[in-house]
């Protein structure tokens, strides 16, 4: 019985696929432990972040009690007030610091942009691969020219942070 040829596009499928199946392979391989250790550092860090938070919470309600004690010590107010006004403080004093935060955690977003480059190259790619395979006469192997494919541009010092 003979063999019929299979067309080019199904060659080239079951190349990626192969291709791709066993690079994710090999990168399941050597990213399970990394990607382990990763987590349980992550996870010691949200620990440590939980009690600094705590730790912090702790010195506002102090400077709290503080000020109201100074409040109350050299005005005729009495406690409560000198307490409810030494809160109000703190209160304004962290709605000032998240205010200032929020500010520069919103510049540094906007400063987030599309990986242009990349996203050009692989379109340049695809479209290289997609005019060797139509060029392709029949019986003939797909050849891709230099001349076709994208010109990779090298990293320049201001590229890298």
């Amino acid at each position: 019985m003979p063999i019929e040829p299979r067309h080019p596009l199904v060659e080239i499928k079951d190349a990626v696929s192969d291709f791709v199946a066993k690079e994710a392979e090999l990168a399941s391989a050597e990213l399970k432990p990394a990607a382990k250790a990763a987590g349980m550092g992550a996870g010691f860090f949200a620990g440590a972040a939980v009690f600094l938070f705590h730790a912090l919470w702790m010195l506002v309600i102090l400077i709290t009690l503080a000020v109201g004690l100074l409040l109350h010590s050299v005005t005729p107010m009495g406690p409560w007030v000198s307490f409810t006004l030494g809160f109000l403080v703190s209160v304004l004093f962290s709605v000032l610091v998240a205010g200032i935060l929020f500010t520069l955690g919103r510049g540094k977003f906007s400063q987030v942009k599309k990986p242009e480059a990349t996203i050009s190259e692989a379109k340049a790619t695809l479209d290289a691969v997609v005019d060797a395979i139509a060029s392709r006469t029949k019986g003939s192997d797909v050849a891709i020219k230099p001349g076709n494919l994208p010109q990779f541009r090298d990293a320049e010092e201001g590229d890298l942070p």
